[in-house]
């Protein structure tokens, strides 16, 4: 039975990293065709994290054509983005899907269980595509200066760092986690793993940050506390993106979002920490470009 158990978990951590390989494959081929690339990745990804999203409120709640509406958001909202009305639509989107989902739900007389599946719906589409399309929006960004190499180089180390923290996170904490954080959400997630992830994501910050950003063309000194701000924010707001996946799951009842990814589980459980590093990020950029 042990070894039946071990040899499940073998094959399990051979699949994740397979599926690691055709994730960068995939990133790669994206960052080949530019802004349109990393565009429509991330299109691609909010779609995928919205049908796995949906199939977890329940198909026959949602209803065909209120899923129809929130699908169809993805594709007008990056469209929008690429020609050029980025500022505006950003500011516009969250009042847009609030108005579109539930006028759409109201006007079909889907009242049953209104308030909690409209939220739900809401919640969602503003998740997976308003904040996941801050890693895209970071591109958008009025006089950007372009790192050394190009302004993808943003995009890259929002991605790189994020992700570096979910796997650091996974493999620190499965080996000296010892003080649980918060079980009742996330059995696994620790406080040796918050911390030996924070240290990592931190060090490749400023590792990454004289090739992948501009951090360092003025000042060796700003642009390294700016690069440990960066680390700090991200692993920060990445552990709670990842955190805010595992309260919808817990009150769903579901251990992973989908089947996806083997290995990972779904989409869901890949982007969920640049749902909310991403525009933690975007932010603190924009942030800067105003004080400089």
């Amino acid at each position: 039975m042990l070894r039946g158990f071990a040899d499940e978990k073998s094959q399990s951590h051979r699949n994740s990293v397979r599926t690691w390989w055709v994730l960068a494959v995939l990133l790669t081929i994206a960052l080949l065709f530019g802004t349109i690339g990393v565009a429509g990745l991330l299109a691609v990804a909010g779609l995928l994290s919205l049908q796995e999203y949906l199939r977890i409120i329940g198909w026959n709640q949602v209803g065909r054509p209120t899923a129809i509406v929130v699908f169809s958001i993805v594709p007008v909202y990056y469209s929008l983005l690429l020609l050029g009305y980025a500022e505006s639509t950003r500011s516009i989107a969250p009042a847009a899907v609030l108005i579109v989902v539930g006028a759409t739900r109201v006007s079909l007389g889907l009242v049953q269980d209104f308030i909690r599946t409209t939220a739900a719906l809401i919640w969602g589409v503003l998740l997976f595509v308003y904040c996941l399309s801050h890693a895209f929006l970071l591109l958008t960004l009025p006089d950007l200066p372009e790192p050394w190499v190009g302004h993808l180089g943003w995009f890259l180390y929002l991605v790189l760092l994020t992700e570096t923290n979910d796997i650091a996170q996974a493999i620190i904490g499965r080996a000296l986690g010892r003080n649980k954080l918060w079980p009742r959400v996330s059995p696994n997630k620790s406080l040796e793993g918050l911390l030996g992830a924070m240290i990592v994501t931190t060090l490749l910050a400023v590792l990454l940050a004289p090739w992948l950003t501009t951090f360092m063309q003025k000042s060796m000194s700003t642009g390294i506390v700016l690069a440990v701000l960066s680390g700090l924010l991200i692993s920060t707001f990445g552990f709670l993106g990842d955190l805010n996946k595992s309260g919808i799951k817990r009150d769903i009842g579901i251990k992973d979002s989908g089947k996806l990814l083997p290995g990972q589980g779904g989409m869901i459980d890949r982007v969920d920490s640049l749902t909310f590093a991403a525009p933690v990020f975007f932010f603190f950029v924009q942030a800067i470009l105003v004080l400089r």
